[in-house]
């Protein structure tokens, strides 16, 4: 059943005054940077989680063929890239997910990464934001790990 009250309270917070629901854009390099340092926070807590579990940890792997490029891995059975592209709208970000039984893609997703805004967190606890709005490095970095331990971006 819809929930005509929250979407109004959406609906209003969108109109609201007019203003710009983003802050201004930071350099996409930058704001790549803030979601790879806040992926590898959220890798240390997922690790105490599966330590106490004895169970594989979550890896950074570092090659030169991926220059620039994040890359993790759950022992050898996940291997999840990260990278990104500027674009007009703000830093795009992708993520995609390889595993077995051929090391082909199982699933890939992609992010806007846009500066934090008052506004951007009050729209995310009403709920969804729209893909047009972006979504902080925190929220993207969270997606990430979770997707990696589950295997699929959802």
């Amino acid at each position: 059943m819809v929930d005509y009250g929250r979407l109004a309270d959406r609906a209003r917070a969108l109109q609201k005054g007019g203003d710009n629901l983003r802050s201004p854009q930071a350099d996409p390099r930058e704001l790549y940077e803030k979601v790879k340092t806040l992926v590898l926070e959220e890798v240390q807590k997922a690790n105490a989680e599966l330590g106490k579990r004895k169970m594989a940890l979550i890896d950074r792997v570092l090659s030169p063929s991926y220059k620039g490029r994040l890359c993790l891995s759950i022992g050898t059975t996940l291997l999840c890239n990260v990278d990104y592209t500027a674009a007009a709208e703000g830093c795009r970000i992708t993520a995609s997910i390889c595993g077995p039984p051929n090391g082909a893609e199982i699933s890939r997703k992609q992010f806007l990464a846009v500066n934090e805004s008052p506004k951007l967190q009050s729209l995310e606890r009403l709920g969804t934001i729209p893909w047009e709005m972006g979504s902080t490095p925190q929220r993207i970095a969270v997606d990430i790990v979770s997707g990696l331990l589950a295997g699929e971006f959802v």
